[in-house]
């Protein structure tokens, strides 16, 4: 099954929206909201404790999907450290077998690849 990966980015990105994130080069990704100027951080509650927060609501259409109900108040917090935000470009990555797939689909391999191929292997890794 095919997944999401990003090409991670440390410019400004085009336009306010929301934005999966990472600090530095880690591994744990965050959604994050551009204004357009700063990087904030989304928490569910109208305050935080660590330090004042502002109302957010999620725009329509964002580039990020909200992943739990819109019903919940949602807050921004400034981020302190804004070089360190990278941003993704997400694009999407084939196992081996829709590969595969794809390959018979558009003629590239024929439809009997696991037997056409057979012979050639058993004479080229000494089988035969």
């Amino acid at each position: 099954m095919s997944k999401i990966d990003y090409t991670w980015l440390a410019t400004a990105p085009h336009k306010p929206d929301v934005y999966v994130t990472r600090i530095n080069s880690s591994k744990i990704h965050s959604v994050r909201y551009w204004d357009g100027e700063r990087w904030y951080d989304i928490s569910l509650s109208g305050t935080t404790s660590r330090g004042s927060s502002t109302p957010f609501q999620w725009p329509k259409n964002a580039r990020v999907k909200i992943g739990w109900r819109k019903q919940y108040p949602m807050s921004l917090r400034k981020i302190t450290n804004q070089a360190a935000i990278q941003w993704g470009t997400p694009y999407r990555v084939y196992d081996e077998k829709e590969v595969l797939a794809y390959l018979v689909k558009v003629g590239r391999l024929p439809v009997n690849w696991r037997t056409t191929f057979q012979g050639e292997m058993r004479a080229a890794l000494g089988d035969a």
